[in-house]
């Protein structure tokens, strides 16, 4: 692979993931209305036709719910209105419904109310959006192979299923099982999420994949992608054996086996550290796509052209595998909890390179990597019932990382290793394993019992980050250190590195928001947070003049990223 590739490649992943997820009228999420809160859904069933000659797709969506209520008498779907609806039933019966806006609202027949369950169909056709750059602003990916094939994509994380298949768009209800019935021209193939049931004929030319996944998934995750494929497999061996399986392009199948014994070798990572692949009775799916990749559920999109990082691993690969455990398995109920999944992402690959490649490399990751990309334009969780644009920065995925690298620095990576584990496999207060940041909090106080409300406050709720006040006196035979945090409350323990006659230790100073004097005989030099394990700024020896300690933007991003190479 040539360098400049390689560049290429990691620098439209930075671009994109550095800027904040775009304003978008199609944004997920937010206060759940009282309508959609009335019911639970259990099973979606999408029948789809997809169309490359027309960019076009047309079908059914049968929706089965439960009501929350007594004798519910609307339901509210999402589903935007670039489609044409021609008829919608529930039990099978034709009903009236109304639209507003990206809403439908269909009025429940008598005969329906008061059932345990009900089901609804609705029946549309239309042109979904095209993505402009995805996966980061969704929507079908038209694209033609080297051949001239169709090669169809769908990206949706931010703008909810609702683009493509009407659904209940919000992160806090999940399915428990869905099942696809994509019908496309003959000879392309369909991967999709779970496992394929059957391929059956449709009309002359044309043929249906059916595809099942048993496992809750959030909407944004159901996905398909069509091309001319071919499939490589590699058994898995875990708790049981299974399928792993690569829909690549002919033309690119060189490198498909070297990157399905990376995942076997990762999946392996996972398991050892967070428990077993959470649908190892399905599989672990990749299909090639036209854009960076995503997370979609058992059948991850995969566009990084077998680039390895500079330590020799994909990345890609490795960081969209991570979502199968934090956002596909382990689930934010609410956006403002998405720093959970991308944080974690971020972090863990730190520890991947730490077990494979040494502890220094694990630490210049940190200082050379997540660091210099973090921008504190706004906190982290920023406000409850979020929708997906007001949440989505560069520091989800970047500051969500420190502020998980920080915790370990306070307890410690033994107990940090314990916390994940838990935090993925042990059962949630919220059903299908949802989490909000409130519960993160309540397991961390498990290991680490000092009030940490003065860490959150300013790491997931603010975005400004705290300042160390410090000045340095030094002589022949001492150095003395007078420091003190701001603002007020805050009290993060201090690491330092002293020489003393030709030798270093470390030591943790007891800084807090009240100034104090630390002097130490003997020492030659001292540097403070030598491992840059905290994310601050610095006022030294008490010049108003604040220097940033922390990442000077995507310019200096982008230096170091070739520095590497």
């Amino acid at each position: 692979m040539k360098k400049t590739t390689i560049i290429f490649s990691i620098a439209l992943f930075l671009s994109t993931c550095l800027s904040a997820f775009d304003e978008t009228e199609y944004q997920s999420g937010g206060k759940i209305s009282a309508l959609q809160a009335a019911y639970d859904v259990n099973y979606y069933e999408i029948h789809l036709k997809i169309d490359p000659t027309t960019k076009s797709i047309s079908g059914y969506t049968d929706i089965r719910v439960k009501p929350l209520i007594k004798n519910l008498q609307k339901l509210e779907i999402d589903l935007i209105s670039a489609y044409e609806i021609s008829h919608i039933w529930i039990n099978n019966i034709e009903c009236e419904y109304r639209r507003r806006h990206h809403k439908i609202i269909i009025h429940i027949p008598g005969a329906a109310q008061g059932l345990k369950t009900i089901t609804a169909r609705i029946e549309y056709s239309g042109k979904p959006p095209e993505a402009k750059n995805p996966p980061w602003d969704g929507g079908f990916n038209w694209s033609r192979d080297a051949s001239g094939n169709p090669w169809i994509g769908v990206t949706c994380q931010g703008e909810g299923g609702k683009i493509w298949w009407p659904c209940k768009d919000h992160p806090s209800d999940e399915p428990d099982s869905v099942a696809m019935f994509f019908t496309v021209p003959k000879p392309l193939v369909v991967a999709s999420n779970g496992v394929l049931v059957n391929i059956s004929d449709a009309d002359e030319g044309w043929h249906t994949y059916h595809w099942k996944t048993q496992s809750p998934i959030n909407n944004y995750c159901v996905t398909l992608n069509v091309a001319n494929y071919i499939e490589r497999r590699r058994t898995y061996h875990g708790e049981k054996d299974m399928d792993i399986v690569f829909y690549v392009l002919k033309d690119a199948v060189d490198g498909a086996d070297s990157l399905l014994e990376q995942t076997d070798n990762m999946l392996k990572f996972y398991a050892k550290h967070f428990g077993e692949f959470p649908y190892i009775k399905e599989k672990f799916g990749l299909a090639q796509s036209d854009y960076l990749g995503m997370e979609h559920q058992t059948m991850n999109s995969y566009g990084n052209n077998y680039v390895n990082t500079n330590l020799g691993y994909d990345f890609l690969l490795f960081h969209e595998m991570a979502h199968e455990w934090w956002g596909n398995y382990l689930t934010a109920d609410d956006w403002a909890d998405l720093w959970l999944h991308e944080g974690t992402a971020i972090y863990v690959e730190g520890l991947f390179i730490e077990e494979t490649y040494g502890s220094e490399e694990y630490i210049k990751f940190f200082l050379q990597t997540v660091k210099p990309k973090i921008q504190n334009n706004q906190a982290i969780v920023p406000t409850r019932n979020a929708t997906s644009s007001e949440v989505y920065t560069s520091d989800i995925y970047f500051k969500g990382a420190y502020v998980l690298h920080m915790l370990r620095y306070l307890m410690g990576k033994e107990a940090m290793d314990s916390l994940l584990y838990r935090l993925v496999q042990e059962e949630k207060r919220l059903p299908q394993n949802h989490i909000i940041t409130d519960d993160f909090i309540k397991l961390v106080g498990e290991y680490y019992t000092k009030d940490l409300q003065w860490f959150y406050n300013h790491y997931l709720y603010s975005k400004d980050i705290p300042i160390l006040n410090i000045s340095e006196i030094k002589s022949d035979t001492s150095v003395t250190l007078t420091a003190f945090w701001e603002p007020k409350g805050f009290q993060m323990p201090l690491e330092i590195e002293l020489i003393e006659e030709g030798n270093s230790r470390r030591e943790r100073l007891p800084v807090t928001d009240q100034s104090q004097i630390f002097s130490f005989s003997n020492a030659e030099d001292i540097e403070i947070d030598p491992d840059n394990w905290l994310l601050y700024k610095t006022s030294k020896d008490g010049n108003s003049k604040t220097t940033v300690m922390w990442g000077a933007g995507a310019v200096t991003t982008m230096l170091i990223i070739l520095l590497l190479l």
